[in-house]
């Protein structure tokens, strides 16, 4: 397993790009957001998930990868009703992940997959990795990183939300894993803004979670790098005049 300080982009030099590109490592785009989690989870919260599986799943890959720094804010309008909710338009969003995969495609890299930790990014992150996907004749994938992992959910949960919910169950043991000290325990509540019941989460279920999305991030890791990246076969790139 590799160490986390060799697959970060923001650890290299300028000199040690182009042979990463060279090796056709995935480059990973991990985003977040700053958004209320009840009254006892951080409004990182989702930066943190997203971060860490980002970088465990590059430790875990059998190809190059590497994780750019996170983009800290997403799509969050939903939330912005609860104090300290930072919430960016979607079209904001979209020029921030053009503008981050052009930078990391014009140093030669061909294969990008953006990662969220926060459901409410998902149709963005989805349709401006399509759209990029075609018109800079890349491999460029987006998706929240707990859809790949369904089953454990359900085979880990004691209450009723399936999947990772919003500050209940899953999410919370998931904090709980990753930092602990920054989990108000005197302060679970199932209040307006929160899914599902955080005083069932426990450190085992966050870790059972993380580990099983890292793994799966790394597979897909592993399909992408064997997959196409410049020249996507049966399509021709559309060239503005």
């Amino acid at each position: 397993m590799k160490a986390v300080k060799d697959i970060l982009w923001a650890e290299r030099t300028r000199e040690e790009f182009p042979d990463w590109a060279k090796r056709g490592a995935v480059v990973i785009v991990p985003i977040g957001s700053i958004e209320q989690h009840g009254h006892h989870l951080p409004v990182n919260t989702d930066c943190q998930t997203a971060e860490y599986v980002a970088r465990q799943a590059a430790c875990l890959a059998d190809v190059p990868v590497l994780v750019t720094p996170i983009i800290p804010f997403g799509v969050s309008p939903h939330h912005m009703m609860y104090r300290g909710t930072i919430s960016l338009r979607v079209e904001t969003v979209v020029n921030v992940l053009r503008d981050v995969c052009e930078s990391i495609i014009a140093h030669g890299f061909e294969r990008i997959l953006i990662l969220s930790g926060h459901g409410g990014n998902g149709n963005t992150i989805g349709a401006a990795a399509l759209e990029m996907k075609y018109r800079l004749d890349r491999e460029i994938r987006a998706l929240c990183w707990w859809e790949l992992i369904p089953e454990v959910f359900e085979a880990v949960r004691e209450g009723p939300k399936v999947s990772i919910g919003h500050s209940g169950e899953m999410e919370t043991s998931t904090i709980l894993m990753l930092s602990p000290e920054s989990v108000r325990r005197e302060r679970y509540k199932l209040v307006s803004g929160i899914t599902d019941d955080p005083s069932l989460a426990t450190i085992a279920k966050g870790e059972k979670v993380l580990s099983a999305g890292a793994e799966a991030v790394a597979r897909l890791v592993g399909e992408m790098a064997a997959a196409p990246g410049q020249r996507i076969s049966g399509f021709e790139p559309v060239t503005k005049k």
